[in-house]
C-alpha cells in the first residue's frame, strides 16, 4: 500500500474500515503520537496489558507470539511494536547504541539486552561477540564507533545476558514473514513503529506493500521546517503560546529534533509561570542552548549556494552559543577544500556547469568511482554527487583558490589572537561574495 497520512487513516477508521496491519516510520515523537491516535480508534474498551500490548526490543518470534495469542478480555487486541531490530537498518543509525544505553540506564535491562542482541544478529554475531567486542568488526559490519567506555558497557551487557540466560533472537525474521503470509487473527491489529527502516530488506518492502504505511519525516531544511502546529498543541495544556520570534528562535536552536523541542517547550512553559501567557524570544534565548546537529550541513549548503547571509547567520549564532571559533573555521575550511577538489576534477574532465544530471552521471561518476576505489573510500550516492557538482560549479576555479587563501589567512589570524567574529566574517566575504 502506498504511503498515506494519519488524518486519512483516522477518517477511514471512523467510516468503519478496520485494517489489521500498520507501519509508522519517521520521527519518533510524530510516530508515537500517531500510534496513540490509532490505538484510541481501534481499541473500543482499552485494557492496557491485556488487550493493548506494547513490545520493545522484541524479536520477530516475540512479535508473532504476542499477535497470535488471544486477548485476556473479549474485544480487539492491539499490539504495538517499537523499533524492532529485525526491521531497522543495519548501518547509518547514529542512535543505535544510545537507545540501548538509555534503556539500560532506565532499568529496562532485558529490553536493552534484546536490542543489542538483535542488532548484533544482523552481523551474524551473538553473545560471544558481546563479551569480547571487536571494534574493527563492529565498525565494519554495523557502523558502530566504539570508545573504551562503550566496550566496557557491552561486556557488562554480556554478563547480564549470560546470567539471565538471554540468547540471540530465535528464527530471524522467518516467523514474521509467515505471519504476513497467513494474516493476523481476526480482530487483532499490529502497529509497527520504526524510526529508520532497512530500505533494502525484502521483508520491509513487503511490509510497506501490505500494511497501511504512514511516513512522518521531519523537514531537513531549516527554512522549510514548520513547528507552529506542534508547538501550539504541546503548549495547550499549559495555556501558553509562542510568539512568532520565539518560535523562530526555538527552531533555530533545536532544528528538527521534535523530542527535544517538546522538552524545551515544557521547560519554557514552567519558567514563564502563571504571570504570562506568551513565551517570548528572550525566554528562549535565556533557557535553550544550541543543540541541533545540522550545523555542518547548513554551512555547507550556504557556501554551496553562495548565500553570504545564511553562512554569516550560522557563524553568528554558533559563536553566540559558545562554539569555538577554530571549530567553525575548520568546518568552513573543509567545505572550501572539498569544493576546490571537486571543481578541479570536473574541470579536468571538461564538464560544464550547464550539463544536466543524466550527462553528469554518465561522464563524471565513472571517474569519481575510480578515484574512490584508488583511495579506498566509499562512493557517495549519485544524487549527493550531483548536488556537490552544482555547488562547486557556482564558483570559478580561481575563486576557490582565493577562498582557500582566505581560509589560511583566517587560521593565522585566529591563532594570533584575532577577534573571532570579525575574522570569520572577513573570511566569508572573501569566499562567498562575487
Amino acid at each position: 500500500m502506498s504511503a498515506t497520512t494519519l488524518p486519512q487513516v483516522l477518517k477511514q477508521l471512523d467510516a468503519g474500515e478496520r485494517p489489521s496491519l500498520f507501519l509508522l516510520s519517521g520521527d519518533e515523537l510524530l510516530i508515537r503520537r500517531s500510534s496513540d491516535a490509532l490505538v484510541a480508534k481501534l481499541l473500543t474498551k482499552p485494557s492496557p496489558g491485556f488487550n493493548h500490548v506494547v513490545l520493545e526490543g522484541a524479536s520477530a518470534s516475540d512479535v508473532v507470539r504476542e499477535v497470535t495469542t488471544a486477548p485476556m478480555f473479549r474485544g480487539p487486541k492491539i499490539v504495538v511494536v517499537r523499533d524492532p531490530e529485525f526491521l531497522l537498518s543495519k548501518k547509518g543509525r547514529g542512535d543505535a547504541l544510545a537507545k540501548i544505553k538509555d534503556a539500560w540506564s532506565a532499568g529496562k535491562r532485558r529490553i536493552a539486552a534484546n536490542r543489542i542482541l538483535g542488532l548484533f544478529a544482523k552481523a551474524g554475531l551473538g553473545v560471544e561477540a558481546l563479551a569480547a567486542p571487536d571494534p574493527g568488526v563492529l565498525q565494519r559490519e554495523l557502523g558502530l564507533d566504539l570508545e573504551a567506555a562503550d566496550i566496557a558497557f557491552l561486556k557488562s551487557m554480556a554478563e547480564f545476558c549470560q546470567t539471565e540466560g538471554i540468547g540471540a533472537p530465535e528464527g530471524g525474521a522467518k516467523a514474521f514473514e509467515d505471519l504476513l503470509g497467513k494474516g493476523l487473527p481476526e480482530g487483532h491489529a499490529l502497529i509497527v513503529e520504526a524510526t529508520q527502516l532497512d530500505g533494502v530488506s525484502g521483508l520491509v518492502k513487503r511490509l510497506k506493500k501490505e500494511a497501511v504505511f504512514i511516513e512522518q519525516k521531519v523537514e531537513r531544511e531549516l527554512r522549510k521546517l514548520d513547528i507552529h502546529d506542534l508547538a501550539a498543541e504541546l503548549l495547550t495544556p499549559f495555556k501558553k503560546r509562542l510568539s512568532p520570534r520565539a518560535e523562530e528562535r526555538l527552531k533555530d536552536l533545536c532544528g528538527g529534533n521534535l523530542r527535544l523541542i517538546q522538552g524545551e517547550l515544557e521547560k519554557l512553559a514552567t519558567y514563564v509561570g502563571a504571570e504570562r501567557a506568551t513565551i517570548e524570544e528572550d525566554d528562549v534565548t535565556l533557557l535553550v542552548q544550541r543543540v541541533r546537529e545540522e550545523e555542518f550541513r547548513e554551512v555547507s549548503d550556504a557556501l554551496g549556494a553562495r548565500k553570504f547571509r545564511d553562512a554569516l547567520h550560522y557563524v553568528e549564532v554558533a559563536l553566540d552559543q559558545g562554539e569555538p571559533a577554530l571549530k567553525l573555521h575548520g568546518a568552513i575550511a573543509s567545505n572550501v577544500r572539498r569544493m576546490l577538489e571537486d571543481r578541479a576534477r570536473w574541470s579536468r574532465l571538461g564538464l560544464s556547469p550547464r550539463i544536466g544530471q543524466r550527462d553528469f552521471e554518465a561522464r563524471g561518476l565513472p571517474e569519481l568511482e575510480r578515484e574512490c576505489k584508488e583511495r579506498g573510500v566509499k562512493v557517495p550516492h549519485p544524487y549527493v554527487c550531483w548536488l556537490g557538482f552544482q555547488a562547486c560549479m557556482r564558483y570559478e576555479l580561481g575563486e576557490l583558490v582565493r577562498g582557500l587563501s582566505a581560509v589560511a589567512d583566517a587560521d593565522v589570524e585566529l591563532k594570533s589572537g584575532g577577534q573571532a567574529r570579525q575574522t570569520l566574517t572577513r573570511m566569508l566575504v572573501r569566499i562567498v561574495r562575487k
